[in-house]
């Protein structure tokens, strides 16, 4: 039985894993180009930037790790998936581009270290602080949860209270993307830049061996505990990306001398609070970037540690932190440009895996029709890649126009939900077949 205090700890160490680099650079931009119609592309946002992880996190912390969605795939394919996932959210992608989050948005503003060799001495600094954290496995959750996300909190709800009470700009117009097309289906795309999805299929692990600590493993406790301080995590990031996403339509004044959200960011809040919001500013970013570091790291180091005995859980967390130190020396900017093109290869193949969990056997999907589902999935998952990094061939573009939610980056979405009915009506007796 945990106490309340217990729930609340786990809901905030949830909290603070989650809201980290993608969290807070990228709805200040998605709000600008948003413009007027900003509050319904932060409801896009939402579905997959909060209700889907989430869910997820449920699914995931009640079979005990991420990777027992994918145990009916073919075992070639069960490794690929998850390989590809933990080095997109891990340290070849994602890691390097928290840590360049917290250069840029944190360290820089400070103007406390500068020169030629002040972003290595930095990203070396905050990496190796925070494989301290992942190697003291024992000390990781509780110190996440008690210290770091309530001083997080307190800083963010500052600049929330500031931006919605003495907003720097009238809101804007909507321009880009959100011009054209649908604020929510939009918004929806952008929610995928957080990784939240793909996270949480690695922090419901975390959650799983935070529970068994406390010596909870009854199922019906395991998602009694595990919806009460999820909750608190779904307020939490749904009001921040509201205001975030507010500030932005609201940034004008600075947005036109940012590059991304995350200067957009720091610029509105060095606007409103001068040098102190400098201060705060960078207490926010490190603390946001360094739990998610921490959190993410360890779940992949995790995860590479079962496929041999000799190379272990601290083996990978030094390769993983040197990994990304020297990735890391990549530049911010570049990592965001292929942001998408990643995201909208694995996303779709992530959600589907967390849905077919839930309503597989309610429809009585055997085997095969679950495996023509994902290949469906994965396929048109492709396609929607390779049209954002305009390597799609034109003849396969023009017949892809014709399917709904294709200029979107949907293109997944009706073939997969089809192919769910299909084999739902032509459904076999024996489902695990």
């Amino acid at each position: 039985m945990l106490s309340g205090k217990d729930v609340a700890i786990l809901g905030m160490m949830i909290f603070s894993l989650f809201l980290g680099a993608g969290n807070i650079i990228f709805p200040p931009m998605e709000g600008y180009y948003a413009g007027s119609l900003w509050f319904w592309g932060a409801l896009g946002f939402l579905l997959t930037g909060v209700l889907m992880p989430f869910i997820t996190l449920i699914v995931v912390t009640l079979k005990g790790c991420g990777e027992e969605l994918s145990l009916d795939l073919p075992k070639w394919a069960q490794v690929a998936f998850w390989t590809i996932l933990y080095l997109v959210i891990g340290s070849t992608f994602a890691m390097p581009r928290v840590t360049n989050v917290a250069y840029e948005m944190a360290w820089q503003p400070l103007n406390l270290l500068s020169g030629e060799y002040s972003h290595i001495i930095f990203v070396t600094v905050f990496n190796l602080i925070g494989m301290s954290f992942m190697l003291g496995r024992s000390t990781m959750i509780s110190s996440i949860g008690k210290f770091m996300a309530p001083a997080l909190l307190v800083l963010l709800t500052i600049v929330g209270f500031e931006v919605v009470n003495a907003p720097l700009s009238d809101i804007v117009e909507p321009s880009q993307a959100y011009k054209d097309h649908s604020a929510i289906a939009t918004g929806l795309i952008g929610g995928y830049q957080t990784m939240d999805v793909l996270s949480a299929m690695a922090f419901g692990g975390i959650v799983a061996r935070a529970l068994a600590v406390k010596g909870v493993s009854n199922k019906r406790a395991i998602l009694r505990y595990t919806l009460t301080a999820g909750a608190v995590s779904v307020v939490l990031l749904s009001l921040l990306y509201l205001c975030l996403f507010y500030l932005g339509a609201t940034g004008e004044q600075v947005a036109q001398t940012s590059s991304n959200g995350g200067q957009l960011f720091a610029q509105y809040v060095n606007a409103l609070f001068g040098r102190e919001g400098s201060w705060i500013m960078s207490a926010i970013v490190l603390l946001a970037n360094l739990t998610t570091l921490v959190g993410v790291t360890s779940a992949c180091a995790d995860y590479f540690s079962k496929f041999h005995p000799r190379l272990n859980y601290t083996f990978f967390v030094v390769l993983f932190t040197i990994c990304t130190i020297i990735i890391s020396e990549t530049g911010l900017n570049t990592l965001l440009r292929v942001t998408i093109p990643a995201l909208l290869l694995i996303y779709p193949i992530a959600i589907m895996l967390v849905v077919m969990q839930l309503l597989r056997h309610k429809l009585g999907i055997s085997r095969t029709g679950y495996n023509f589902i994902m290949g469906i999935t994965a396929l048109f998952s492709v396609t929607d890649s390779l049209k954002n990094m305009e390597l799609l061939p034109h003849f396969i573009q023009n017949l892809l126009a014709h399917i709904p939610l294709h200029q979107e980056g949907l293109t997944w979405l009706l073939p997969t939900l089809a192919m769910m009915m299909l084999c739902t009506l032509f459904k076999t007796k024996n489902v695990s077949a």
